[in-house]
């Protein structure tokens, strides 16, 4: 504004309240009062006000722009981590494949040995019965054999090749 408009609106207020056209009480000391802190504020501190306002708002955009990098650098690694632990159950599920076909195969070499061991078993033991056997049989035959012999002898020899035969 420029001079002569205030100098026009000072002489207005001042005839007005010259003339008792408002009449001063509480309320209107306090609206007059806040007029004129309003006018000068707006006037005298609006360069300072939007000029710290305008601070603040780069300070806040500051942080704003620091908050979403390091909301996007969060971001990324935590995409990265799920990315490694995906590869890593992966990786786990394929070494559990290839530890469970060869413990398949380890037990199949096992219960193998195991049925192959119990063959040579009972058949060592079946030789073993078979030998037996055979040493019974043999001693039985022989046993059978040496009584038969003296039994046809005492009866088809006589006499006298029996005394022959025993000394013998």
């Amino acid at each position: 504004m420029n001079i002569s408009l205030r100098s026009i609106i000072i002489f207005l207020v001042l005839f007005v309240f010259s003339k008792e056209v408002i009449v001063f009480n509480e309320e209107i000391l306090v609206l007059f009062t806040s007029f004129i802190f309003i006018y000068l504020t707006y006037n005298l501190a609006s360069d300072s006000i939007s000029a710290s306002i305008d601070e603040r708002a780069v300070k806040i955009q500051q942080e704003f722009s620091q908050y979403k990098e390091i909301q996007q650098s969060t971001i990324n690694h935590l995409i990265s981590y799920h990315k490694k632990q995906r590869l890593l159950l992966k990786n786990i599920e394929e070494i559990f494949a290839v530890t469970k076909e060869n413990v398949q195969t380890i037990l199949l070499s096992y219960s193998k040995l195991f049925v192959k061991n119990f063959y040579l078993l009972v058949e060592e033991k079946l030789k073993k019965v078979l030998i037996n056997e055979l040493k019974y049989s043999s001693l039985l035959q022989g046993k059978i054999a040496t009584e038969l012999n003296a039994y046809l002898v005492s009866i088809y020899s006589s006499d006298k090749d029996k005394k022959i035969r025993m000394f013998f």
